[in-house]
């Protein structure tokens, strides 16, 4: 039988025998190669980048540890992440002012010590033959991160929908375009941010449409792109914790597909899914097959508004019992049998105007009940959780010439704070 000799990059090659006895997995170019180990005859490693140095120090923590140190998340929604050519500033376009770092001191100051930070790549290409990111625009994301770094938050920092160029791609006829992508925008987001400590997190996407096994497997391909591609830029990325999406952020869907990509560093990964229960946090008009849900909760049960009850209530399919299941069958999964904290990384409620019906106060205090409840269940499985804050929602971050980043809802927050404290990560 013929040997292999092999010459692969130090950042390629994985023994598992839990994977597979006497197994050889490398993954070149986002594809794995599988060899009996009793058919190499050698291995060559060629070291990655051997002139940027590692600072373990730096990064100290696993995945889990570095899970445990978030207390609360939010996101700078509806800002960096807005695309198209319609507006003067981009970062305005949905209705944000520009990031500021007293706006990062405001959430510090609120109790958040972590910000999730979705941001365009794609539409911010330079050279979109060789994907090149505008300077300007890389420069302009630098120090919005610098500005969290300065308040010593942790840093989620993503690849986000972005005109769907990988999320509505998840196809082998796109296959190989957006792995090409993938790789060449992470390369240099990684390069940018080699240096940073264990507060910086990469998380590969956002929300990946992937609905069925084959979707899935392509998409475990794009995350193995990911890890690949920011390993090999070495330094400091040689450890950051990594981020990869279940299909669509679903949870059923994080059940029911493998797209955990393999990775040479050991317990350095985590899972994300989101969490938006349609009839509560997103519906907006009754449909033919429900109503839209205003109140969440025991405390808020059958609550009547023009003969339509409003209430999630004791026995509504999203109640505090579905939070708990799906919660833990997250834990199970991933946080249990794979050892990966998950992060919860976009919960909301979206604002309702029921000041005619006199039920205002009412919504506002169930909807700070259920952040309340989400922050400490989640926790409490092992889920790390982000608030989706969009302007006008908790924080005065609008264009209109008042985004002075106060709080202008006070009691959402207080509901979010609640849980947070009260919710003890099982790790």
């Amino acid at each position: 039988m013929k040997k292999e000799l092999l010459s692969l990059s130090l950042m390629s090659a994985l023994l598992s025998p839990t994977m597979g006895q006497n197994k050889m997995y490398v993954w070149q170019n986002g594809q794995a190669e599988v060899y009996e180990v009793a058919n190499v005859d050698s291995v060559t490693f060629r070291k990655v980048n051997t002139d940027i140095e590692q600072d373990e120090n730096a990064m100290p923590s696993d995945a889990k540890t570095l899970a445990s140190k978030i207390v609360a998340g939010i996101n700078i929604g509806n800002t960096l992440e807005a695309v198209g050519d319609w507006c003067g500033n981009l970062e305005t376009c949905w209705g944000a002012s520009p990031v500021t770092q007293e706006l990062l001191d405001a959430y510090k100051a609120a109790g958040f010590n972590a910000v999730r930070i979705p941001v365009s790549w794609h539409s911010h290409e330079s050279n979109t033959q060789t994907f090149e990111i505008d300077p300007t625009w890389m420069a302009r994301i630098k120090q919005v991160v610098d500005y969290a770094m300065n308040d010593d938050l942790y840093v989620i920092l993503n690849i986000h929908w972005d005109n769907g160029w990988l999320e509505k791609n998840c196809t082998k006829a796109k296959q190989a375009d957006v792995n090409k992508e993938q790789a060449a925008l992470w390369k240099q987001i990684a390069t940018t941010f080699r240096d940073y400590d264990e507060h910086l997190i990469f998380a590969s996407a956002n929300e990946p449409d992937a609905n069925n096994a084959e979707e899935a497997s392509v998409l475990k391909s794009y995350h193995q792109t990911f890890v690949n591609t920011v390993r090999a830029t070495g330094g400091n990325n040689a450890l950051r914790n990594l981020i990869v999406q279940a299909p669509s952020t679903a949870i059923d869907k994080a059940i029911e597909y493998d797209v955990v990509p393999t990775d040479v560093v050991p317990n350095r990964m985590m899972m994300e899914v989101h969490f938006y229960p349609y009839t509560y946090a997103l519906m907006e008009e009754d449909a033919d097959w429900g109503n839209c849900h205003y109140f969440w909760g025991s405390k808020y049960d059958n609550i009547v508004i023009n003969g339509v009850n409003r209430s999630v209530g004791a026995n509504g399919w999203c109640n505090e019992a579905y939070v708990n299941g799906e919660f833990a069958k997250m834990k199970s999964k991933y946080v249990d049998k794979l050892g990966m904290p998950v992060i919860l990384g976009e919960y909301a409620v979206m604002n309702r105007d029921l000041k005619a019906s006199g039920y205002q106060q009412t919504f506002e205090e169930s909807r700070a009940y259920y952040y309340e409840y989400v922050n400490r269940e989640a926790k409490k499985s092992g889920l790390v959780p982000f608030l989706w804050e969009t302007p006008g929602n908790i924080f005065n971050r609008g264009v209109d010439g008042n985004a002075d980043c106060s709080v202008s809802n006070s009691v959402p927050l207080e509901g979010i704070m609640k849980g947070a404290k009260e919710g003890k990560y099982p790790f």
